[in-house]
């Protein structure tokens, strides 16, 4: 009987959030705690979210306007935004390679611009550069699917 239950139900960690579909299709967000769920009616867990700060350090390696190849660390620090889980479920496949490429993208579009002097009195424009870029990709219809509360670097 007990194993029976599990199916109809299901638990969703505190700092996390839930993807709940019926048959297949989005229907709602699940807030931490204990859920029921009729997969009769074809409803099921289709998916879990850390709500958490998580952190990627993205390592770029690239050359300068006076030929000085460079290595620069990001350091990004994000969540996702709890009312709006369901579009960083599905819009975002993998958010840390995503996030990745677009550090890649704007790092070796700027830094080639600078001398290693200016890269290291203009830091902090790179990383503002990097952050509106990436507030950008976050954003759908307006709203940010994950909040950026920190580049910087290293």
């Amino acid at each position: 009987m007990g194993n029976r239950l599990c199916m109809f139900g299901g638990c969703i960690p505190q700092s996390k959030v839930g993807i709940v579909e019926q048959w297949g299709r989005f229907q709602r967000v699940a807030e931490p705690g204990f859920h029921f769920f009729n997969p009769l009616a074809g409803e099921s867990l289709a998916g879990v979210l850390s709500t958490r700060i998580s952190s990627l350090d993205v390592r770029v390696g690239t050359k300068t306007k006076d030929n000085v190849f460079v290595q620069l660390v990001c350091s990004i620090q994000y969540r996702v935004i709890k009312e709006n889980a369901d579009d960083a479920f599905y819009e975002l496949q993998n958010p840390k390679e995503q996030i990745q490429a677009y550090v890649f993208d704007v790092t070796r579009a700027i830094v080639p611009r600078m001398n290693l002097d200016e890269l290291f009195e203009q830091k902090s424009e790179v990383a503002k550069a990097v952050l509106e870029e990436l507030e950008k990709v976050c954003l759908r219809n307006g709203d940010p699917m994950i909040a950026l509360l920190d580049i910087a670097w290293q």
